[in-house]
C-alpha cells in the first residue's frame, strides 16, 4: 500500500562494469558510455502524498550505496565474483562522463568529496565495464550511504552462493503517544529491490526500485449521532503487566490494539537485516529487526490525542486525527513496517464515550465498550505504504448504556414513528463501530486529508465480528447475504433502519451488481480471502448502501440487517 492504502481502511538506474577490460566473446570492442556500467532512474514514492517529496535525487539525499557481483562459470561450476564492493554513488548534474549518463556518478579518489550529498569516499572508486564472460550480474543498493552495509558472503565460491543480506541502521517509527517530548526523528531509509541483469541488457543503465523501509499510518474518528455530541472519549489498551487483559484507560489518544503479543513495533535508531531471495525470475527481499535494545514491541499503538471529536470525515486534521508531536501536518505517523515473518492479525479499537444532548436539557448518556475491528487483510503494515483508518460512531453502536452489556446499541425514543433526518457527509473508507463491522476498500482512494471513492473502480467490502473475525458472505438469501443498493439521496446507516426509508431505497431497481468471489484475490498489497469479501463497481456518483443480513425473518419477526453507506465521486475525465 508509493502505495496508498485506505481503510474505512520506484526506480533508480546505475551503470557499472568490471575494472578488467571485456573478457567475454561479445565485448563490443569499445570503452564508451554504453560499455561502462551506469546508474540512473527514479526513487519510488510512498503510496500517495509523501513527507519526503521532491525529485528522486532529493528523496535519496543525492546518494546511495551499491554492491554488485557477476556470475562466472568455471568447469561447469557457477561462482559469484565481486564487481562493485560497497561503492558510493552520488548525484552529479554533469551527465556526459563515461560512468555517468543519468546524473549518477561513482568514480572518484579516496578522501575527496562529491555531489550535492557531500559524499566523502573512503577508498578509490574506479570505472567499471561490463564483462561479457559473465552470465549475469546481481545488484543491491540502499540509501543513505551510512545506513546500508552489505553482509559479506564468506563462502563466495560455493555453488549458488549470491549476495546474502545487508544491514540497515537508523530506522525509527512511532508507537507510543508523544504529546510532551521532542518529535521523533524519522529520517527516510531506502532499500532497493535486488536486480539481476542478464547479458542482453549489459549496455543499459542498471535501474533500481527504491522503497522507503518505513510506512505511514493515520487514524481518525468522527461521530454522526443526531442531537448529541461526544464530549468525552477514552480508549482501551492491553495492560503491560497482564498482556491478555484489555482495559479501559484514561488516555485521550486513539489506541489501536492487537490480541497478538508484540504485534506493533517502533523505536529510534533501530537496526535491521535485509535478506535477499534470488530464486525465481524476480528477486526480492525480506526484513527483520535485530536490535532488541532500541526496538519497542507492544500490543498497543497510539495515534493522536482527541480534544474535540469531528462530525465529518473531511474535518480539520486536529479534530479528525487528533494531535501528537510525532504527527505530520496531514495526520500521518512514520511507523516501522510489520516484520515480514509476522502473521497478519486483526487490529481492534475499543472505547467508552459520553453523549451530551445538543438541546437545553443537559442530558448525558455514557456508552461503554464500543468496538470496531480492522480485518487482518488490512492490518499488516508494509514498507513504502500509507494507511488511513477512519472510524465512524453512529447510532448503530455496539457499545452499551447502563450496566447490562447484552443491551448493546442506542435505542431511540420515538413518538408516532417520527424520525428526525440527519446528515452524514461521509467520503472515503470507514469502519462502522458496530457488529458486524463492515469495512470498505478501493485502490488509490486516499487523499491528502481523508479518503475518497471514485466511479469506475471496484470497491471491496468485508464484514467482521467485534474481534476482527471475518464472516463468510453469501448471495443466496441466508444469514450473511450481501447486496449493494444505489441510494436516491444522502442517507446514513441509522436512517436505513427506518421502514419508510427502507421501502423507498432498498428495492430491486436500485440494486447494484454485487459479487462474492469464491477465490482469493490480491488488490494492491491487500489479500482478500475467498467467500469473505464482496465487490461492486459504481458507475454513477452518489451514495451506495452495503446491506448485510444479520438475522433472517421468522414468522412475524422481520429480518435484521446491518448497513454501511459509502459516498462515491465521479472519476475525473481524461482531460481533467
Amino acid at each position: 500500500m508509493n502505495k496508498y492504502f485506505l481503510y474505512a481502511a520506484s526506480v533508480l538506474a546505475l551503470a557499472s562494469c568490471s575494472s578488467d577490460d571485456f573478457l567475454g566473446e561479445n565485448s563490443g570492442n569499445g570503452q564508451n558510455a554504453s560499455s561502462a556500467i551506469n546508474f540512473g532512474g527514479n526513487a519510488g514514492k510512498i503510496t500517495r502524498a509523501t513527507q519526503n517529496t521532491g525529485t528522486p535525487q532529493e528523496m535519496l539525499a543525492y546518494q546511495f550505496k551499491v554492491y554488485g557481483v557477476k556470475k562466472m562459470s568455471e568447469n561447469g561450476v557457477d561462482k559469484f565474483e565481486p564487481s562493485f564492493t560497497n561503492y558510493s554513488v552520488w548525484y552529479d548534474d554533469a551527465k556526459n562522463t563515461t560512468s555517468n549518463t543519468n546524473g549518477w556518478e561513482y568514480v572518484g579518489t579516496k578522501g575527496t568529496t562529491h555531489g550535492n550529498g557531500n559524499v566523502k569516499l573512503v577508498y578509490d572508486q574506479y570505472i567499471k565495464y561490463w564483462d561479457y564472460a559473465a552470465e549475469e550480474y546481481h545488484f543491491v543498493a540502499g540509501s543513505p550511504i551510512y545506513a546500508f552495509t552489505y553482509n559479506k558472503n564468506e563462502d563466495a565460491d560455493k555453488v549458488g552462493m549470491k549476495i546474502p543480506s545487508a544491514t540497515i541502521t537508523g530506522l525509527a517509527g512511532h508507537i507510543n503517544a508523544n504529546n510532551t517530548e521532542t518529535a521523533l526523528k524519522t529520517d527516510p531509509v531506502y532499500v532497493a529491490t535486488p536486480i539481476i541483469v542478464a547479458k542482453k541488457n549489459y549496455q543499459k543503465p542498471v535501474k533500481f526500485e527504491f522503497n522507503r523501509q518505513q510506512a505511514m499510518v493515520r487514524v481518525g474518528i468522527y461521530e454522526t449521532i443526531p442531537g448529541y455530541s461526544i464530549t468525552e472519549i477514552k480508549f482501551y489498551a492491553y495492560d503491560d503487566t497482564d498482556k491478555g487483559n484489555l482495559k479501559a484507560t484514561d488516555k485521550k489518544n486513539i489506541i489501536l490494539t492487537s490480541a497478538k503479543e508484540d504485534y506493533f513495533v517502533g523505536g529510534s535508531d533501530v537496526k535491521g537485516t535485509i535478506t535477499y531471495n534470488w530464486t525465481g525470475a524476480t528477486p526480492s527481499y525480506t526484513y527483520t529487526y535485530t536490535d532488541e535494545t532500541s526496538l519497542i514491541k507492544s500490543q498497543n499503538w497510539y495515534a493522536g490525542k482527541l480534544e474535540t471529536l469531528a462530525t465529518t470525515s473531511t474535518a480539520a486534521v486536529a479534530e479528525l486525527y487528533g494531535t501528537d508531536n510525532d504527527m505530520s501536518t496531514n495526520g500521518y505517523f512514520t511507523v516501522l513496517p510489520t516484520p515480514t515473518a509476522t502473521t497478519a492479525a486483526p487490529i481492534l479499537i475499543k472505547c467508552d464515550y459520553t453523549l451530551s444532548a445538543d438541546d437545553i436539557s443537559g442530558e448525558t448518556i455514557k456508552v461503554t465498550g464500543a468496538t470496531a475491528a480492522i480485518p487482518a487483510a488490512y492490518s499488516k503494515w508494509d514498507v513504502n505504504t500509507r494507511y488511513t483508518y477512519l472510524f465512524k460512531i453512529s447510532q448503530n453502536t455496539n457499545g452499551y448504556t447502563g450496566d447490562d452489556p447484552t443491551k448493546a446499541g442506542l435505542y431511540p425514543i420515538t413518538f408516532n414513528a417520527a424520525v428526525k433526518e440527519s446528515t452524514d457527509a461521509m467520503q472515503g473508507t470507514v469502519t462502522t463501530v458496530s457488529t458486524p463491522s463492515i469495512t470498505t476498500y478501493q485502490k488509490s482512494s486516499v487523499t491528502n486529508a481523508s479518503v475518497e471513492y471514485k466511479t469506475g473502480e471496484a470497491i471491496y467490502a468485508t464484514a467482521t465480528d467485534k474481534d476482527g473475525k471475518e464472516y463468510t458472505l453469501k448471495t443466496d438469501g441466508t444469514v450473511g447475504n450481501v447486496q449493494v443498493y444505489k441510494l436516491s439521496k444522502e442517507r446514513n446507516e441509522a436512517e436505513l433502519q427506518v421502514l419508510a426509508i427502507v421501502n423507498a431505497e432498498i428495492k430491486d431497481e436500485n440494486k447494484t451488481q454485487t459479487i462474492v468471489p469464491s477465490t482469493e484475490t490480491t488488490v494492491g498489497n491487500v489479500t482478500l480471502a475467498a467467500n469473505k469479501y464482496l465487490s461492486f463497481t459504481p458507475t454513477a456518483e452518489g451514495f451506495y448502501a452495503i446491506q448485510y443480513l444479520v438475522q433472517a425473518a421468522k414468522g412475524t419477526t422481520p429480518a435484521v440487517y446491518a448497513y454501511k453507506v459509502v459516498y462515491v465521486k465521479a472519476a475525473p475525465s481524461a482531460t481533467e
